[in-house]
């Protein structure tokens, strides 16, 4: 065989033996929930189809799922590395909002119609997304509940200033500013020092919501392929692409690849974004004390530090505590090295227990780590790849693809099927600006830059002054941990 046109690393299972799957809480519960059904065998064979599907995830099933509403008899594969549900899907914390508070970065890419349109877009997204699990009976265990953008320490407060402003200057006002004693009151919390409130969202078990997606696919007519790692793409004649596994190959007239934090491996695309591990704890019911800190609702809440900590609780009162930027990965293919448990458990209890004292030995049910891919622009973003035509990705969540991957189906089932509109021509199609710099410099840099961001952290969280030395190094982080 030839030298493929795009080769991509990883370990890969023997043929009928599926790899230990990444199991978070999530994925633990939805299997059991929703056992596998067999109808989604290891892919063993050489096949067709007009549209390959890369990654069994939110956005490689919600562009299936399109594609087939837009063009019903399309004939889609999907393929997916280990089980649908084992990546990011299944090991977030479970957010599902609007993209307003990250206006100023839409602003910034596409001007404030383009936007104001997105914005709204992504608000009714989250409506599609609840009603889609209603439609389809799956138990999503979600919530209705305003999201808090808090201040966790008064160095971090008006961190939304320019957000609310640019939101005002495009003649909407989603989101409202609250003063400290309503952002304490919200979830119970001593250390909140004022914040801003988006009425629009909810919170919702992921992995149940991904394992959802597969089953109406697979009615839909999807065929998926779990334990399937996608290994090399080639160029194959009359413009096709064939797409090689350990055991079979797909020949596909388009491919999409909705591989997130992976898709570092693929051209320059790692030099538009950088992936770091994200801790989170979930501990066991607790809702007697939820219940006296007065957080009985359904706020979700993130901070405004760069390294943010994330907070919210369950319908069967377990709490969620997560922060962000643990660790950075090596290289293009690093993300494979960001699972397993979290990887600065002390630092993830001393922010809960900073944040909330009375559920600092709250009983732990489950403690993880998982990749965030940060792009540049803290947003995704979509695009062809110049070395396979034919093959389109989306990528860069930033920490936020619960609702977005509503939108970015939309961005590529509009590519994959030639359709020009509002989301083929859209802002996520426009590559991020600005560059990372390459290994060997990148590793060793993040090594100095993320002790002084929690440096930075540490001495704001208690009030002391931040050397103007580690403030400059804290500076040079390039990606964006914040909304």
């Amino acid at each position: 065989m030839t030298d493929p046109d795009l080769l991509l690393t990883g370990t890969w299972p023997r043929p009928g033996t599926p790899p230990p799957a990444r199991r978070t809480a999530w994925l633990r519960d939805a299997l059991a929930a929703e056992p596998d059904d067999g109808r989604a065998p290891q892919l063993l064979e050489e096949v067709r189809c007009d549209v390959l599907v890369v990654g069994g995830g939110f956005t490689g099933l919600w562009t299936a799922l399109e594609i087939l509403r837009r063009a019903p008899g399309t004939d889609v594969v999907l393929i997916e590395a280990d089980v649908c549900g084992a990546g990011a899907s299944g090991a977030n914390a479970g957010y599902l909002m609007p993209m307003w508070a990250r206006f100023s970065s839409l602003v910034a890419i596409g001007g404030h119609e383009e936007a104001r349109r997105i914005g709204e877009a992504s608000a009714r997204a989250v409506d599609e997304i609840l009603d889609f699990a209603g439609a389809h009976g799956i138990d999503i265990e979600h919530r209705r509940g305003p999201w808090l953008w808090a201040a966790s320490s008064p160095a971090q407060r008006g961190a939304w200033r320019q957000t609310l402003e640019d939101l005002r200057r495009a003649g909407v006002e989603p989101l409202h500013e609250v003063s400290a004693a309503e952002s304490r009151r919200a979830v119970g919390t001593r250390s909140h020092f004022g914040g801003v409130l988006d009425p629009g969202c909810a919170t919702l078990q992921p992995a149940k919501l991904t394992r959802g997606m597969r089953r109406v696919a697979l009615n839909e007519g999807v065929r998926i392929h779990e334990r399937t790692p996608l290994t090399a793409l080639r160029n194959a004649p009359g413009g096709a692409t064939t797409a090689h596994t350990p055991y079979g190959r797909v020949y596909a007239d388009r491919v999409v690849l909705a591989v997130n934090a992976w898709a570092a491996q693929l051209e320059d695309l790692g030099r538009r974004m950088v992936t770091v591990a994200s801790d989170t704890v979930l501990t066991r019911p607790v809702p007697e004390r939820l219940a006296a800190l007065g957080w009985d609702g359904g706020t979700s809440v993130c901070d405004a530090r760069r390294r943010l900590n994330y907070y919210r609780t369950t319908p069967d009162g377990r709490l969620v505590f997560g922060k962000g930027g643990s660790g950075v990965a090596y290289g293009h293919a690093g993300a494979d090295t960001l699972w397993g448990d979290a990887l600065r458990p002390a630092e993830l209890h001393a922010q809960l227990g900073r944040l909330f004292p009375e559920l600092a030995d709250a009983p732990v049910d489950m403690a993880w780590t998982a990749p965030v891919e940060y792009s540049t622009t803290s947003l995704p973003f979509a695009g062809w790849l110049k070395t396979v035509p034919g093959v389109c990705y989306a990528t860069g969540y930033s920490g936020d693809g619960v609702g977005p991957s509503r939108l970015m189906a939309k961005v590529l089932a509009s590519l994959v099927l030639g359709t020009k509109d509002e989301w083929s021509g859209s802002a996520f199609t426009r590559p991020p600006g600005g560059w990372l710099p390459p290994e060997p410099v990148r590793y060793p840099g993040a090594r100095l830059v993320i002790p002084a961001l929690r440096a930075v952290e540490h001495r704001e969280d208690h009030g002391r002054p931040v050397p103007s030395l580690v403030r400059r190094l804290a500076s040079l982080d390039p990606s964006s941990f914040r909304r």
